[in-house]
């Protein structure tokens, strides 16, 4: 695993401050690969000490080891596009590159027995809802409500805390209940899921791989702890949900 799967692998551990830093890097390879260490601060939000302390947790001797094994991940991966797409700007092809990484990342760490899951039980379910609170979390949540809609899916979004208890204690067996957070769940949120476990609901949970809803969770399917990738991990996961319902 080169530098760059490192990162994606490490953002379920690192600090807060550690993940804003990945979260640049991977977004701007070119960049990172060949700006200084107050340039790379600067841009990424963070102290300078922040940013050594991160080349470290990364097993980079310093920032300049950190450069180079950046540099050689983003050459390989230029190697992948064809040639009209080697023309591109930097920064677009750095979110090629990221976008690559993140439904690689996805793939990889999905399982096909949790789509075909969820898949029967979007079929089966008398009632699909959908938990997620935050300005963060909602939009993705809203996202995944339309897009499921066109399959005849249809979503109860809930993204309020007290409807989201009352709901929670509502749910049985024939309900299906998708809990989505891309960070920490917070405790109500957490409450709430277990409350709908309890009901006997079947819950799946879309969250970073790390997250304690996935304890509580008969499914989980990993989504990116950062919006924008979670975004395209969303609309993946419905491209293979549509495929799979349709076959």
């Amino acid at each position: 695993m080169d530098i760059v799967g490192q990162l994606q692998e490490g953002m379920g551990r690192f600090s807060a401050q550690e993940s804003r830093v990945a979260a640049f890097i991977l977004e701007n390879l070119s960049f990172t690969a060949s700006a200084s260490i107050d340039e790379l601060a600067a841009r990424a939000g963070v102290s300078p000490a922040t940013i050594t302390r991160f080349a470290r947790s990364v097993g980079c001797e310093d920032i300049r080891d950190l450069r180079k094994q950046l540099a050689q991940a983003s050459e390989r991966r230029t190697t992948w596009l064809n040639p009209d797409s080697q023309a591109l700007p930097a920064a677009w092809r750095d979110r090629y590159d990221s976008v690559q990484q993140t439904l690689t990342h996805l793939l990889l760490h999905t399982s096909e027995q949790a789509i075909e899951k969820l898949k029967i039980r979007l079929m089966q379910a008398r009632a699909v809802h959908c938990f997620a609170l935050g300005a963060q979390d909602v939009p993705l949540a809203t996202l995944l409500q339309h897009q499921l809609l066109p399959m005849g899916i249809v979503i109860n979004l809930c993204q309020d805390s007290s409807l989201m208890r009352m709901t929670a204690s509502t749910l049985n067996d024939d309900h299906l209940l998708l809990v989505l957070a891309t960070g920490p769940a917070d405790s109500i949120l957490q409450s709430a899921t277990l409350q709908a476990r309890m009901q006997g609901a079947t819950i799946f949970a879309l969250a970073p791989q790390e997250s304690t809803l996935n304890n509580m969770a008969a499914g989980v399917l990993p989504i990116a702890p950062q919006p924008q990738a979670a975004r395209y991990d969303l609309l993946l996961l419905v491209d293979l949900l549509n495929d799979t319902l349709i076959a």
